[in-house]
């Protein structure tokens, strides 16, 4: 069955690693589990999988010595891993520890665990698009330095309050009261590196709601929210999970935890930015159009073909898309060549910035254009692309010597991978399904 992403589980309680891993392999993961530990490094080190989950080991020091060796290895060094262990306050808080990407609570279940790591299985996927993007034969280098961070605190429970210095003291902070006020102060202009929200168990459908509306906003998708809900049930944590929240908490929890949490959030945020801009300067005039930010058809088809390659040889999901737009076209016979490139060029800065980093797009005319998402589905790409659809239809573009809003409708075509596809094959089918 074509996957999406690798899990290997390291642990030697082997009956909670088959549970946790029938819940992955449902969500189309392929998952390997091992008890021994030096087993686990040989095959870490030889399938380089996407995410490594390190569970309770009975000798003293294993998880540690377990870590300590895939730091050490340039080959694992940039590995995503999570612990799933009981004694995990000391990974918290000791900054002599090799880095760990998430430590999961121990009241975490299966399901929500699947929803929490899909923000490592995208840095993962970032991370192999870099050094497949990447022209130069030394491995390509990113570097996370620490910056500012931009926070967002939505306050919703009166008695709750962060304390001083919650965050270092360069964080910028700003704060909200209800809902709609946070709404208006994450979709104004800027980024912010985590939404922290503090509210009752009686705003549970609100708060839903809000994780919900960043997770399906092509600009703000990526964006870290960590909720802290007293008396929420097993049930309801899974429903925020599920609905787009990076991290659920309690009231059980403390601030230590909670300070732990943010942090480990910008953190993984910081680490993501850091491949984000690397990725995007693999994009040069060799490769493609700087300033518009998308990619050549000379340079997508040895790429293409790479990418079906590793699909082909991991059974990894693989999506293709024609973007075509009828109205460029038509834009052409009305004001001529010159207005219909400046449309082109438009609409090709605006799908860059809609489209996830890790996903490439090309752009092969003035009136069409190829994403390629990989390891994503095909129903998955349909539902992106659909999203990015929707922002460009109701967006007007002004060109000059137009003297009328310029209004577009997309036709999308989705193809998935087949067996013996080559890159013209993928791309014949994604523009035969425009619809």
């Amino acid at each position: 069955m074509t996957n999406i992403g690798n899990l290997c589980i390291v642990s030697q309680d082997r009956e909670r690693s088959l549970h946790v891993g029938a819940f992955f392999e449902h969500a189309r993961y392929r998952v390997t589990v091992h008890t021994d530990a030096r087993d686990a490094l040989n095959t870490i080190e030889n399938t380089l999988p996407d995410v490594v989950l390190i569970g309770e080991m009975s000798e003293d020091g294993a998880v540690l010595a377990l870590l300590q060796a895939l730091r050490a290895n340039p080959k694992t060094t940039d590995v995503p891993i999570a612990l799933d262990i009981a004694k995990a306050e000391s990974w918290h808080s000791s900054p002599t520890r090799p880095r760990v990407d998430d430590v999961l609570p121990t009241n975490l279940d299966a399901d929500a665990m699947v929803f929490r790591l899909q923000p490592l299985f995208r840095l993962s996927t970032m991370q192999a698009e870099l050094h497949l993007r990447s022209t130069s034969l030394s491995k390509p280098q990113f570097s996370v330095a620490a910056a500012p961070c931009r926070a967002l605190y939505v306050s919703l429970n009166p008695p709750v309050t962060l304390p001083q210095n919650f965050l270092s003291g360069d964080t910028t902070w700003e704060a909200a009261a209800s809902i709609a006020e946070a709404e208006s102060i994450v979709t104004g202009p800027g980024f912010f590196d985590v939404a922290i929200i503090d509210a009752p168990v009686t705003m549970l459908d609100e708060i839903i709601s809000f994780c919900r509306d960043m997770r399906d906003n092509p600009r703000l998708f990526n964006l870290p929210s960590l909720v802290r809900i007293p008396d929420i049930s097993a049930e309801d944590c899974r429903d925020l999970y599920r609905s787009g929240a990076s991290r659920v908490l309690h009231d059980t929890d403390d601030e230590a935890v909670l300070q732990q949490e943010a942090q480990a959030l910008i953190n993984l945020q910081m680490r993501r930015n850091a491949v984000r801009d690397a990725l995007r300067r693999t994009l040069t005039e060799a490769t493609g159009h700087p300033r518009q930010a998308v990619y050549t058809e000379t340079f997508l088809q040895p790429y293409l073909s790479a990418r079906l390659t590793i699909a082909k040889d991991l059974d990894r999901a693989l999506s293709v898309v024609h973007l075509h737009l009828p109205e460029a076209a038509s834009l052409l016979e009305e004001a001529g060549e010159i207005a219909c490139q400046i449309l082109s060029e438009q609409l090709a800065r605006w799908l860059s910035r809609l489209i996830r980093v890790e996903d490439m797009a090309v752009r092969i005319s003035n009136s069409d254009f190829v994403v390629v998402l990989p390891d994503t589905l095909p129903s998955e790409a349909q539902y992106v692309m659909n999203r990015i659809a929707g922002v460009l239809t109701f967006t007007d573009f002004a060109v000059p010597d137009v003297y009328r809003p310029v209004k577009i409708w997309p036709l999308i075509g989705v193809a998935g991978t087949e067996p013996n596809d080559d890159a013209e094959r993928i791309l014949l089918r994604a523009r035969a399904s425009l619809n």
